[in-house]
């Protein structure tokens, strides 16, 4: 019931008393609890309706630092030299203790690798869930480096993308693995020669912006024109054992 009350002029002021919302510690406690319960639900049930959602979410923040997402990326880009000078040949041994992605299952043929450290999968196919994959792939098996290998894609630009993103992949989960960029094997026809010497410019450019170790494995390959010399054109044995040996021959020391 409302009260009166005179004012100082005489006046009869009504003063409406106010409804007051009152709250329980029980039942603030309560809604923050509900509140918390609801979002922590929601995210399981992601979690759980998501393919891979642990391994690519919490499995990989787990080999994150918490202030730089690549750790040891800086000093790798200071210490890299491109091309990577010619050194004492490492045994054969070694294409089994590296992983390869890209276009390798030749190598296989002529040099003992690791199949389960041999991924073949297209560059431009090349899913970020894949690459996600691969990348857990190589943290179990602890290669002792990475080899990327691609002829000129039919779009360069996606390509290159797709090679930093796979880079970016690989090192989230293992931030000091070694990875090795090899150039692209020169063309038969002169027409398409410009582009592989395009590609490979790039992946020199890309190597030294990430720190990558770039392996010219096509100047040995070359004709004078630039083309595809003729001593390899029908002769794949000779052609990937040559490439083997300009792998072997081009190791960064331990």
């Amino acid at each position: 019931m409302a009260q009166k009350k005179k004012t100082k002029h005489g006046k009869v002021e009504v003063r409406q008393q106010r409804a007051r919302i009152l709250f329980k510690p029980g039942t603030l406690v309560f809604i923050v609890l509900l509140t918390f319960g609801v979002c922590f639900g929601l995210y399981l049930f992601k979690a759980s309706t998501t393919p891979g959602y642990w391994e690519d979410v919490i499995v990989a923040d787990m080999h994150l630092d918490d202030n730089d997402p690549h750790p040891g990326k800086n000093s790798k880009r200071a210490s890299v030299t491109n091309p990577v000078p010619s050194g004492d040949r490492a045994a054969d041994s070694y294409m089994g203790e590296v992983a390869f992605i890209g276009e390798v299952a030749p190598l296989s043929a002529y040099y003992e690798t690791n199949s389960g450290m041999v991924f073949t999968d297209t560059l431009l196919d090349l899913a970020e869930s894949r690459m996600r994959s691969i990348a857990r792939s190589l943290y179990g098996s602890s290669p002792k480096a990475v080899y990327i290998w691609y002829q000129a894609p039919s779009d360069l630009e996606a390509g290159g993308d797709s090679v930093k993103a796979l880079v970016d992949s690989i090192w989230e989960q293992t931030p000091d693995m070694p990875i090795y960029v090899l150039t692209a094997i020169p063309v038969k026809e002169t027409e398409n020669s410009q582009k592989t010497e395009t590609w490979n410019a790039s992946l020199f450019a890309m190597a030294d912006e990430l720190g990558l170790h770039y392996v010219d494995v096509s100047t040995t390959l070359k004709a004078n024109d630039g083309t595809l010399a003729e001593a390899y054109r029908n002769d794949e044995e000779n052609l990937y054992k040559t490439v083997g040996d300009q792998i072997l021959t081009h190791v960064i020391p331990e």
